[in-house]
């Protein structure tokens, strides 16, 4: 994979990180509950002759993909999806990434430092095991519930800090605790110096997999892995390959605040999942606040949105590309399972989400239509 495959599958990830946060809970993401204002039906009216115009209603908006959208070349492509030693490397430093240990120095822990800690919670006076562990807490990143790492800061290493959290509704998704107050004790192991990385060697490979033994066989399987998900990836491939060569000269209104609150709504979920406030959440991304993310980047993701539901649209209206009811009935039911906890039945997810399964199943009619006009190549 090249480098400009290699961006493309970091924007794909991206992109889909982005549509499965509007669908996906029970502990592994959170169901998108679309916001009022936005709850109105699309649907394409086909008409029998291939290249008829097709009107697209959103919000009692009627509009023609076709007038918003230029399109360039989706047929004929050609994508390689060959495994090359960038690509190796870059799988390999991943790898490496989770094993790398920190120099441990002993002092007292400040804002800013990352320190390894042990702590164990108690609801009066019980032990909970599910608030107890040990971790690398970043103290100041926010990525913990609101007053555990501010009770660190100020701890000596090997010391212990005491300290009391009203654990909001929500942080652990367990009724004994949340709502609760929780007492910490918190013993500071060591405070992270310098990273120590590992070698990548015989040894290393041995001691992270009990099937290979050298560098050499753990490398091939790697390039295996690497291959199968490029396949299984080809048709992402391809659809990132046809959204770059299409231009988009303008959004229907209604469609384009839809697709700002599919986005806003993702990291509104991520929050839920997580446990946290969205503004930690938000910050998390790097933004000072939801606000800054609102007046920063919002409009450009809702754009990317978009833009993939207008050249998806444009597409099957030129093609003919619809897709039977079968396939919309397997792409539902596919879904729901992830929702069950949610909604009793399929049929009040569908009620629910129908907009979102329409448009989602045709946009993976039209990949698919596009990825057998594309030439894969090794």
């Amino acid at each position: 994979m090249s480098t400009g495959k290699k961006q493309k599958k970091q924007i794909q990830k991206e992109r889909q990180n982005r549509q499965q946060w509007i669908i996906v809970i029970g502990g592994i993401c959170a169901l998108v509950l679309v916001i009022g204002i936005l709850c109105g039906k699309v649907f394409m009216n086909k008409d029998d002759d291939k290249g008829e115009s097709v009107a697209v209603t959103h919000e009692n908006e009627s509009y023609n993909p076709q007038d918003y959208v230029t399109l360039g070349q989706y047929t004929g492509l050609t994508v390689s999806l060959a495994v090359t030693d960038e690509d190796l490397q870059d799988e390999i430093d991943s790898i490496m990434e989770d094993y790398v240990t920190y120099e441990p120095l002993s002092g007292t822990a400040q804002a800013g430092d990352m320190v390894y800690a042990s702590f164990e919670g108690y609801i009066d006076g019980q032990r909970v095991d599910s608030t107890c562990g040990e971790d690398y807490v970043e103290l100041g990143s926010g990525e913990w519930l609101e007053g555990f790492e501010e009770g660190i800061i100020g701890t000596a290493t090997g010391d212990t800090a005491d300290f009391v959290i009203a654990v909001p509704e929500g942080a652990y998704g367990d009724a004994s605790i949340d709502g609760h107050n929780v007492e910490f004790r918190v013993t500071v192991q060591y405070i992270c110096g310098e990273e120590i990385k590992p070698e990548y060697n015989d040894e290393f490979v041995q001691s992270i997999s009990k099937k290979y033994d050298t560098v050499e066989a753990y490398n091939e399987h790697l390039r295996k892995k690497l291959k199968k998900e490029n396949e299984e990836q080809k048709a992402e491939y391809s659809w990132s390959d046809v959204l770059e060569s299409c231009s988009v000269n303008g959004y229907p209104e209604s469609l384009l605040e839809y697709s700002k609150g599919e986005v806003l709504q993702g990291y509104y979920d991520m929050a839920e999942v997580y446990g946290c406030e969205p503004e930690e959440i938000f910050t998390s991304f790097g933004y000072e606040s939801e606000q800054a993310f609102v007046e920063g980047d919002l409009v450009s993701l809702a754009q990317d949105t978009a833009k993939e539901y207008l050249v998806s649209e444009a597409i099957a209206a030129k093609e003919g590309i619809s897709y039977t009811q079968e396939e919309y009935n397997a792409f539902r039911d596919e879904e729901y399972t992830y929702v069950t906890d949610t909604y009793d039945t399929v049929e009040a997810f569908e009620t629910d989400k129908r907009e979102y399964l329409e448009k989602q199943t045709l946009l993976k009619s039209v990949k698919n239509w596009i990825a057998g006009q594309t030439n894969f190549t090794e």
